[in-house]
């Protein structure tokens, strides 16, 4: 066992030495760099935007002039609505535009125009934008719903900023942010689901299940303020504002560049000792070549994981640094099972690296095998990154186009341990042990091959 230990330390001394190495260390700094460079360049454009529509009047221009040209029935009550707004300078986002839409919605019937409201409650509607009394219109839009014998669902959201004394967004910045946003969301679903159960025949594609547990998932949250789901802030595509955990989630997506790197570490560990005629003087050792081959992998295996938490602490520090520690003890929210599953955020984040790190694993032993019976690191190094970037690409083309369901026994199609806890790998029962059951038997082919090439090859 000390002979082992002195082995690995020996390559990790060889490895070290190299300024290759260290330059792939540096590389995964640039990386970390590079992605709060991409976060504050969009964060700043967003911030821009929120600026520049705060105080801006709504253009209803091209509206004006649709109904106008058009002069379909009823487009004289919505030139009505416009110069209304335009008289009252209603800003971007405000609720005073839903307001005004409401008190001049209709219903065209034989080319006639009927209020949807009664002529009271439009009044009292326009006095409420005029006054900016939001509570007002929320009571007018209770009291009207109930006297039509609407559902509950329709009005929830009115009710509910009510009882809560949360007012309605005035800017689209409002509008986007916590708990407005999540009102939205909830109000959103609670009126999708009761179209659904209102009228007859509209459509059986409506997922129901996914709207009542958006229902769920936004309910618990403002029962318990919680301002930040670490799930729903993992992407920049997302609306709202770029906060920590929108970076630190993201972070996860450069394991590839780790996986990369790592397989020009393990694509040239062995090949380059052959190419270069340095494994002459490790086998003069009385020590057996399993041995040696043995200190190699785990000298790249054990570098891939020290990349990866490498990147894990740098973006960390990073997002801390320029986001602030604000929301660092929010939670990750999930819904499975109608049970509403908590975890901490860094936790769910590290748990994202960890499952994302599995392809680095494969990948990297795949580079090894491959080296250790090829005459040159090229070979192993670009049959390998192949592999990683175009494997998953060919998996699902197999699944999708051919409907081949044989390829659930590729390793690419169980890499993604993510995909397989939540179901959505593509496959029917496709189950975490079956997954880690495919990578094990993969690994294991991968290294027998390795062993193989290494021990019978001649010097």
């Amino acid at each position: 066992m000390a002979k082992m230990h002195k082995l690995i330390q020996n390559e990790y001394i060889k490895t070290w030495k190299k300024l290759a190495t260290k330059m792939l260390f540096v590389i995964i700094v640039l990386a970390v760099a590079a992605l709060v460079v991409i976060s504050k360049l969009i964060d700043y454009d967003y911030k821009k935007y929120l600026n520049e529509v705060k105080n801006e009047a709504a253009d209803f221009s091209y509206a004006i002039k649709e109904a106008e040209t058009k002069k379909y029935p009823g487009y004289e009550t919505d030139l009505e609505k416009y110069e209304f707004l335009l008289d009252n300078n209603v800003t971007v986002g405000s609720w005073k535009i839903q307001a005004a839409s409401e008190a001049y919605s209709y219903e065209v019937n034989k080319k006639s125009v009927t209020y949807n409201h009664s002529a009271e409650t439009r009044a009292k509607m326009l006095q409420s934008i005029e006054k900016d009394d939001w509570k007002k219109f929320c009571e007018l839009m209770v009291q009207s719903m109930k006297s039509q014998g609407k559902p509950e669902d329709y009005y929830w959201e009115y009710q509910y900023r009510l009882n809560k004394n949360i007012p309605l967004p005035d800017t689209t910045a409002d509008m986007l942010e916590y708990p407005n946003d999540v009102i939205r969301s909830v109000a959103g679903a609670k009126n999708v689901l009761a179209d659904y159960n209102s009228e007859e025949g509209i459509g059986d594609a409506i997922d129901t299940k996914t709207h009542d547990e958006m229902i769920a998932m936004g309910m618990y949250r403002l029962e318990n303020n919680l301002k930040v789901n670490v799930l729903e802030n993992k992407d920049f595509l997302g609306t709202g504002e770029i906060n920590f955990w929108t970076v630190f989630g993201q972070s996860s997506s450069l394991i590839t560049v780790v996986g990369v790197l790592i397989i020009i570490v393990a694509g040239s560990s062995v090949a380059n000792e052959f190419s270069q005629g340095t494994i002459k003087f490790l086998l003069i050792n009385p020590v057996k070549r399993w041995k040696i081959l043995v200190s190699k992998y785990v000298m790249c295996i054990s570098m891939g994981f020290l990349m990866v938490l490498l990147l894990f602490v740098l973006s960390l520090l990073a997002s801390m640094i320029f986001y602030g520690t604000d929301t660092l003890g929010s939670s990750c929210l999930e819904l499975k099972n109608n049970e509403i599953l908590i975890e901490n955020g860094i936790a769910y984040v590290f748990k994202n690296y960890m499952y994302r790190s599995v392809e680095v694993l494969v990948m990297a032993t795949l580079a090894f095998a491959i080296s250790s019976v090829a005459k040159n690191s090229a070979m192993a190094i670009g049959i390998s990154l192949f592999a990683m970037l175009m494997g998953s690409s060919i998996t699902s083309l197999l699944k999708t186009e051919l409907q081949q369901d044989w390829v659930r026994y590729l390793v690419f199609a169980n890499t993604d341990f993510s995909s397989v806890i939540n179901g959505t790998s593509g496959f029917a029962n496709h189950s975490l042990g079956f997954a880690i059951g495919v990578v094990v038997i993969h690994l294991v082919v991968f290294f027998l091959i390795a062993w193989d090439g290494f021990t019978k090859r001649e010097i």
